[in-house]
């Protein structure tokens, strides 16, 4: 990989001009020139940048006659100058260098942000399909696909290099081996992760047309909240849609019927964080789940010791540190298996127990954040929680809503 900066030159009469674009007057300890890479138009544009990965792009010519790079994202626009002449050598080698500085030291959370969508793969096969196409049919178009294949064999990470090659905003990473702890893959997965808004969607699963927008919209309207939910349909695979029940989330949980893409689904309407939905698993915010970046961080990010029930843990730690808001609109697809056998029941059992301990390590600090947020703990009782207290009419919230 170059360790200079990269700079994209589509329609340049003479295509040995790489070669003459260097600084001049630089100190003698500095690098001169710069990676170069020339094309007599933008045809293939996206498999080009997905493999040059330029950190700036140059046009000349008739403007017009770069309708494919105009249809990229805008993160990468944010990178493209055109010239109808060409200019000096050396005066772009410079004006690289600004749109270098520029791009790297935009504001970190612009009126159209970055988001970095999060997967983990684990020999995931052809369901990669449903979160890729989720991804490319987004109305916001400004996101980069992270993906960490933990997967103990090369098939997956085959199938998500050739999907990277065709689109700069998939990239694609590899372990040297299977870790088996979601809570470390998650981590890593941020950490690799550059936008602002960290969304994360299961291996085999796909978010709505417009979940990304919603999310965007959200962060922006609540400016101090880190955390942002939707709505959410369960189905098998197959197309059944699947549900809970009204009794789902101690009482607190509804569904509605809606359409989407030709199937008729059981939309969530998830119940708002109050003090039963908070400490148990069944109740907290699922699928789509979005975090602000610095809200991530400060909280800590995944538990690298948290092998199962890396959701819920994490989610408490969110509730004790920042807002959360619900966006009560359809946002996620969670595809489930009809029997996931004995393994999976075991899995289930030890989600059980780790949620039992987590909600009671984290009691007094729950509680205290109710305090904090004058929101009423309606069963916490002189330190202890009375979970025979009835369901309030209207139970007080610990989160915004945005319809």
């Amino acid at each position: 990989m170059s360790a200079l900066i990269k700079v994209l030159l589509l329609g340049h009469p003479d295509p040995g001009v790489g070669d003459a674009m260097v600084i001049v007057g630089r100190p003698p300890h500095e690098a001169d020139d710069l990676d170069t890479l020339a094309r007599v138009d933008d045809h293939d544009i996206a498999r080009v940048i997905a493999e040059f990965r330029p950190h700036v792009i140059f046009t000349f010519g008739a403007a017009d006659e770069f309708t494919e790079l105009g249809r990229m994202s805008i993160d990468t626009r944010r990178r493209w100058v055109h010239y109808d002449s060409p200019p000096p050598p050396a005066e772009l080698a410079e004006t690289a260098l600004t749109v270098f500085v520029d791009v790297a030291t935009r504001d970190r959370f612009p009126e159209l942000p970055l988001v970095s969508v999060f997967t983990p793969t684990y020999r995931t096969g052809e369901r990669l399909r449903r979160p890729l196409q989720s991804l490319l049919a987004q109305t916001y178009t400004n996101w980069e696909w992270v993906v960490y294949d933990d997967s103990p064999d090369g098939e997956t990470f085959e199938q998500l290099s050739a999907a990277a090659s065709l689109d700069p905003r998939i990239r694609v990473f590899r372990g040297d081996g299977n870790s088996g702890i979601i809570g470390e893959v998650k981590r890593r997965l941020c950490g690799l992760a550059r936008g602002k808004i960290l969304v994360e969607l299961d291996h085999d699963d796909e978010l709505t047309d417009h979940c990304l927008s919603d999310l965007v919209e959200a962060f922006q309207t609540f400016p101090d909240a880190g955390f942002v939910y939707t709505d959410c349909a369960e189905l098998f695979e197959d197309g059944e849609a699947a549900s809970y029940g009204d009794s789902y989330a101690f009482g607190f949980g509804t569904y509605r019927l809606e359409t989407y893409r030709g199937l008729n689904l059981y939309v969530t309407n998830y119940p708002s964080v109050n003090a039963k939905t908070i400490r148990h698993i069944v109740g907290v915010p699922n699928h789509v789940r979005a975090w602000r970046r610095d809200a991530y961080e400060r909280i800590g990010g995944h538990g690298s010791e948290v092998h199962v029930c890396d959701d819920y843990e994490l989610l408490v730690r969110t509730f004790l540190t920042t807002r959360m808001v619900h966006v009560q609109r359809l946002g996620y697809l969670q595809y489930l298996q009809r029997d996931g056998g004995n393994t999976q029941r075991l899995r289930n059992k030890e989600i059980q127990r780790l949620v039992r301990l987590f909600a009671w390590r984290y009691e007094q600090q729950i509680h205290d954040r109710f305090e904090e947020l004058g929101v009423d703990d309606f069963i916490w009782r002189d330190g202890v929680l009375d979970w025979t207290i009835p369901n309030p009419a209207d139970a007080p919230a610990a989160n915004y809503v945005l319809p």
